[in-house]
């Protein structure tokens, strides 16, 4: 058995690796939307922190994945003939792959446009708050009368 042989089942676990933590990214993104509708601080902070950390185990994944496929060129001369029977587990990937692209691209897009719609909400309470700010202003002047004791004589 060649070194080949050895890094299919690896190479074929790292991408089901990828597509459960890109799984998990979709159902993240799908859960921050409703606190987005909701205007939910907190739970916004929440999934992005989630978000990133989710991101950040994709990008480690990518960089396993972009090392394996280095190796299996250096080594797939000879093995050319021997991924016939990984044929079908490659295709399913794929597909599964393509669906979660075509959601995470989905759920970005709904994100984006929440977003957008929030910074404008945003935009407009600051510019009513800014129109409020001369009337409400404190007076740095303003003193308490007091009364004059020589009034009453």
């Amino acid at each position: 058995m060649n070194d080949l042989d050895n890094s299919l089942p690896e190479l074929t676990k790292l991408l089901d690796q990828r597509l459960a933590v890109v799984g998990t990214l979709a159902e993240s993104l799908e859960a921050s939307r409703l606190a987005l509708g909701r205007n939910d601080a907190e739970a916004i902070a929440r999934g992005a922190a989630h978000q990133a950390e989710l991101c950040r185990q994709w990008s480690h994944l990518e960089e396993q994945l972009r090392a394996q496929a280095a190796r299996r060129r250096i080594q797939a001369p000879a093995a050319a003939a021997a991924d016939a029977p990984d044929a079908e587990r490659s295709l399913q990937l794929e597909t599964d792959w393509q669906a979660l692209a075509t959601r995470i691209g989905y759920l970005t897009r709904v994100h984006w446009s929440l977003l957008r719609h929030m910074q404008r909400s945003l935009a407009v309470w600051s510019r009513v708050a800014a129109s409020c700010a001369p009337t409400y202003a404190p007076v740095a002047s303003f003193t308490v009368p007091q009364p004059n004791p020589r009034a009453g004589e």
